[in-house]
């Protein structure tokens, strides 16, 4: 926490989170992670100091893989040395690797079956949200799911404030609705949590 909270501080541009997400947040973001009857294949963005990553690892079955991508050079360092690499040690028949850099210049050819994402889309313009959103929905395979959360009440906050929030925020709920049309959608409520927040999940068609 001490560490999320310094970085947060120094770099809020590229943290942009408010406080570092609980376990019970983690848990309902990575909740379609293993026992689906398929190897998974999860790429996770904007991991931070690990909140959501040691759930990943701890769910991935035999043969699955995680994909962590985190901007952040010093949280990078933290999770290859203290969640990443413990792991891998005792883990042989799957693997994780940490990705050092912006999602939008990641160079990702695989489609993956579980995306969970950390990035505060609520905090982003609304051009780069809709950027990386549409970048994450493209990465999917079918049948995958694309989860990400929001801090409960933030989003209907910011469409009644007025000026420039306002409008971002409603161009923002739009596309959302726009993106998740073709795909089924749940909102699990994690009410323990720093923050009180949603976790969306979108789910793509089936081959």
């Amino acid at each position: 926490m001490a560490r999320f909270l310094i970085e947060a501080l120094r770099n809020h541009k590229e943290v942009g989170a408010i406080v570092a997400s609980g376990r019970y947040l983690a848990r309902a973001m990575t909740a379609t992670i293993g026992g689906n009857g398929h190897i998974d294949r999860v790429l996770e963005v904007g991991a931070g100091t690990g909140a959501f990553t040691g759930s990943i690892l701890n769910r991935l079955g035999p043969g699955g893989s995680a994909d962590i991508v985190e901007l952040n050079p010093i949280f990078c360092q933290k999770l290859r040395n203290k969640v990443v690499g413990p792991w891998s040690d005792q883990n042989g028949d799957r693997s994780a690797k940490v990705i050092e850099g912006c999602i939008e210049d990641a160079n990702l050819e695989e489609s993956y079956t579980t995306i969970v994402c950390g990035l505060p889309f609520n905090s982003f313009p609304p051009d780069v949200a809709r950027r990386i959103l549409r970048q994450l929905a493209a990465l999917l395979s079918p049948g995958g799911t694309l989860t990400f959360f929001e801090y409960a009440g933030f989003p209907s906050l910011r469409c009644l404030m007025p000026g420039p929030w306002q409008k971002h925020a409603r161009s923002h709920r739009l596309f959302l609705q726009q993106l998740s049309a073709p795909m089924s959608q749940r909102r699990t409520f994690v009410l323990r949590n720093i923050l009180p927040a949603w976790a969306v999940s979108l789910h793509a068609q089936g081959s």
